[in-house]
């Protein structure tokens, strides 16, 4: 939007939110930097948020109250207030930021909630989530423009009773070419080739090690082929459950997985390229039908075959794509077979690839995000 001739300013938070790690410019509630002519403002925030569910909720809070002060102290004029809908905490204050600048706000629909803290156990089917969901359907209402994340987002906003003239469909993808993980970036000076030079194989998996993720079924295929000496599972990421899934596998005694730190994704593409096949597996449930990951994309933008665990709407764009393999949630000898498959025909991974990359050319570009965001800003949709 920047590039399109639009003053874009960006509130976001001082924490990296893959590492945890803080990365304000200098020491201060707030800092500020331009660049690529985008104003950026960092807010302090507590740091490894993704160690514990109370640390994320502190993190998350902490970030509301100072991005809202910021929003209302150090910005002049807006058009527009755009705000991702995760975590929840956010819409109460950039509603009053729309009231207080007078500006239309738009939601990035990115989660359904409370449906996905319902899907994740953070809390139970009754009032207080009869709550939250009449005080989302508020904010929906009074914003100008929603956009969503998946199509299956976009279908239930639908049936929520939004007039489909306000739901708009963008991706959750982030656009990037080759040049943008060159040699300068390292993946933590990790060398896949080097530190497993008995390896041929390398089958991973990239992001948050939450409850969001169902790495489990992931480890339990990675018992399940023991028996192939040339094959390396790499997980990347952190979270929560890391924990819980090193101890499994030291109870299980795999000693074909290997764990790695999150890093910031631009790093994380490295470990990425150096892959063979990349794995993206998702709880059952049919919240998570709904789900379409960003690294779902970067899976696709690096020419990687993927193999899904799951149902919805990645199985969809995966029959568009052709770019990878759906297995049923929970599956772990469908998805065992998966990878098997994969290792043992190099011309269907090549074939995968290529389709991946192709589509993801045709389909994901700054272009089309402007335009969507372009249809969202006109005044029709407030």
């Amino acid at each position: 939007m920047a590039k399109a001739g639009y003053r874009v300013t960006v509130v976001t938070s001082g924490v990296q939110y893959m590492t945890g790690e803080d990365i304000r410019p200098y020491p201060a509630w707030c800092t500020e930097e331009t660049i690529d002519g985008i104003r950026i403002f960092r807010t302090w925030a507590p740091k490894d948020h993704r160690r514990s569910v109370f640390r994320r909720i502190y993190n998350y809070v902490a970030y509301t109250f100072l991005a809202g002060l910021v929003s209302i102290l150090k910005t002049q004029k807006m058009d527009r207030v755009f705000a991702g809908t995760d975590p929840i905490f956010m819409m109460p204050m950039v509603y009053l930021v729309s009231l207080i600048k007078k500006a239309p706000m738009v939601m990035d629909e990115r989660d359904l909630y409370p449906e996905t803290a319902i899907a994740l156990g953070v809390i139970k089917k009754g009032a207080l989530a009869d709550l939250i969901f009449q005080v989302q359907q508020f904010f929906r209402r009074q914003a100008g423009g929603v956009l969503a994340a998946t199509p299956g987002i976009r279908d239930q906003l639908l049936i929520y009773g939004m007039p489909s003239e306000k739901v708009h469909l963008l991706y959750n993808a982030d656009v990037f070419v080759d040049e943008d993980i060159g040699p300068e970036w390292t993946g933590q000076g990790i060398e896949l080739r080097l530190k497993f030079p008995k390896k041929r194989f390398f089958a991973g998996y990239v992001g948050g090690l939450g409850k969001a993720n169902d790495i489990f079924t992931l480890l339990r295929a990675a018992e399940l082929l023991k028996d192939l000496e040339e094959l390396e599972f790499v997980i990347v990421g952190s979270g929560e459950m890391r924990d819980r899934y090193m101890d499994f596998c030291r109870e299980k005694a795999l000693d074909n997985v290997v764990f790695f730190s999150a890093v910031p994704r631009r790093e994380a593409r490295v470990l990425m390229k150096k892959m063979h096949i990349c794995i993206q597996p998702l709880p059952k449930g049919p919240h998570f039908s709904h789900t379409l990951t960003s690294k779902t994309f970067d899976y696709h933008g690096l020419g990687k075959p993927m193999i899904f665990s799951g149902q919805g709407d990645t199985v969809r764009l995966l029959h568009q794509t052709k770019g990878g393999i759906a297995v049923p949630s929970g599956d772990d000898k469908a998805l065992s077979e998966a990878v098997r498959r994969l290792i043992k025909d190099p011309a269907l991974r090549r074939d995968m690839g290529k389709s991946a990359r192709k589509w993801y050319e045709n389909n994901i570009s700054p272009e089309r995000g402007c335009a969507i965001m372009k249809e969202v800003m006109k005044p029709h949709a407030h």
